[in-house]
């Protein structure tokens, strides 16, 4: 079953990373629209109703993992279950996105596709295995099959 058109909604609370940012928030939009699309394996629940993603900074991510985790300090994505009608929320950190990458040479939209299939997995309530790497893969794999489709649908 196709998600919604309005089952993503991405808010901009870093206007200044944004710009920095490795892929347009729209095309995060479409990244996370096609993930929800994927469909579950056994040991994975479903796919949440929508998901929220909110573009911050690592101040703002480091606030959201001591008030909701009781960690300390930033981290590069964090996942909140929706439930009941509800969507389920994502919170990116720009400045750790654009660190991981510098620290581990890694490519910087590659990687935001990874953090974002990674939080959709968390949102699927897996936690870290190979359940949850394997559904990260189809995640990924359907986020850049979207991205793709939408970059020709641009170029003709």
């Amino acid at each position: 079953m196709k998600p919604h058109p309005e089952a993503v909604r991405v808010f901009r609370r870093y206007p200044s990373g944004c710009a920095l940012a490795p892929l347009h928030w729209r095309q995060m939009r479409t990244a996370l629209h096609a993930m929800l699309t994927v469909p579950s394996a056994p040991g994975e629940a479903q796919a949440p109703e929508g998901v929220e993603l909110y573009l911050l900074d690592d101040a703002s991510v480091a606030r959201a993992n001591a008030g909701h985790l009781g960690c300390t300090g930033p981290t590069n994505i964090l996942s909140f279950p929706g439930g009941s009608g509800s969507p389920g929320a994502l919170l990116l950190s720009l400045d750790t996105l654009r660190r991981e990458c510098l620290l581990y040479g890694q490519d910087p939209a590659e990687h935001a596709v990874r953090l974002l299939a990674h939080g959709m997995g968390h949102l699927r309530g897996l936690d870290h295995g190979p359940v949850m790497d394997a559904l990260c893969e189809r995640h990924m794999e359907a986020a850049w099959a979207a991205l793709c489709d939408e970059e020709a649908c641009r170029s003709t």
